[in-house]
């Protein structure tokens, strides 16, 4: 079974298919009553820290003038089209969050007393249709970033938070350790003639702390032991150039890891001078296996942990002073052959990471009481 059939048949078998009859249309306002975030937060200590985390994760973050695809948020999207809205549930209730004006859509107005549910709801259309089984794929790399994005920041404002299945369960609080403050500003690179990274060499730091948001993720994200990760590491203080194993740092085939991961990339440098990167995760998985376990949504299941470990390297990126930017836009075959993945893996995902050459002018979207 190939990737695309076992996506396939997960969405003929399982829930969430949207079916596309023309063009994507262009999300507008949710209907019906509102209630904004501010009377969230006035809902004492837990409601002003889930508005925080509903704030950091699901709404826009900054505008950058020179950019094509705003907004950004928490995680990252394909083309900013953000195919994933989240709902917040309390008890039997659901409210829809609509992210660009910070409000929560439905009947009354939510009572967060200590517990609520956090549930995805996938908008595959909101990417164009000739996508196709594509856009199904991206979509559920997405609900796995959205999943881990909000387990990774409910830590750091103090809550508790885990994946159940495909929503995140939120509670109030963790018995030891306060808030660390606000996350690092996450970003995909910045370069008027092409994303680039800086051509001096990473320092270690920088490295390590990549490799431990991959192999020590927080505690409640949906990770899965059944996708592998390889790492090419090119320019980086101390550390020979090549594949590594995440785990320990092993190094398993020496040479120019990014040459190869370079020359099955779909872009030109112009566009993104992959060769140039510091570090590329490659993460593939054996969908087969996944649907023969876990049934119809076993592949999709593996995405979303790809997703949730890409997540997570993003977020380690930006707090070492990198840029990291996720992609698809490859041979795939030829990338699985220079990982040495077995023979019934797949390519899950990509992502390219650097410190950048320099930086470009935004606004900060965050809301005062937030910063």
């Amino acid at each position: 079974m190939t990737a695309a059939d076992a996506l396939a048949a997960a969405y003929r078998h399982g829930p969430g298919r949207v079916v596309e009859t023309g063009p994507a249309p262009r999300p507008g306002p949710a209907s019906g009553p509102r209630t904004p975030f501010a009377a969230l937060a006035a809902r004492g200590r837990f409601g002003s820290a889930l508005t925080h985390l509903l704030t950091d994760v699901v709404t826009p973050l900054r505008w950058e003038p020179w950019n094509q695809y705003n907004d950004h948020r928490g995680h990252p999207s394909a083309r900013a089209a953000f195919t994933v809205d989240v709902v917040l549930a309390v008890g039997s209730r659901r409210w829809l969050v609509d992210p660009v004006r910070r409000v929560v859509v439905g009947d009354g107005s939510p009572v967060p007393d200590g517990l609520v549910r956090l549930e995805p709801v996938r908008r595959r259309d909101r990417l164009a249709e000739g996508y196709g089984e594509f856009g199904d794929a991206l979509t559920e790399l997405e609900m796995g970033h959205v999943a881990a994005a909000l387990v990774e920041h409910a830590s750091r404002l103090g809550l508790r938070a885990h994946a159940d299945g495909t929503a995140v369960v939120v509670s109030s609080w963790r018995e030891s350790g306060r808030p660390a403050g606000p996350s690092p500003v996450r970003g995909s690179g910045f370069g008027p003639r092409g994303i680039s990274a800086d051509p001096r060499p990473l320092p270690v730091s920088a490295l390590h702390a990549f490799v431990a948001a991959i192999t020590h993720p927080p505690e409640g994200s949906p990770v899965r032991h059944d996708v592998r990760h390889r790492l090419a590491v090119r320019n980086v203080e101390g550390v020979a150039d090549g594949w590594y194993e995440p785990a320990g740092l092993r190094l398993v085939d020496a040479g120019g890891a990014l040459d190869q991961v370079r020359e099955v990339f779909g872009h030109p440098p112009d566009t993104i001078d992959v060769g140039a990167m510091n570090l590329a995760l490659v993460t593939t998985g054996d969908p087969a296996a996944a649907v023969a376990v876990d049934g119809p949504d076993g592949y999709r299941a593996l995405l979303r942990a790809a997703g949730a470990a890409a997540q997570h390297a993003c977020t380690a990126a930006a707090g070492a002073g990198m840029f990291c930017r996720p992609a698809r836009s490859t041979v795939d075959g030829a990338l699985e052959a220079a990982v040495r993945a077995p023979a019934s893996h797949v390519l899950l995902y990509l992502l390219l990471a650097g410190r950048p050459r320099g930086t470009g002018f935004s606004y900060d979207l965050t809301p005062l009481e937030a910063r």
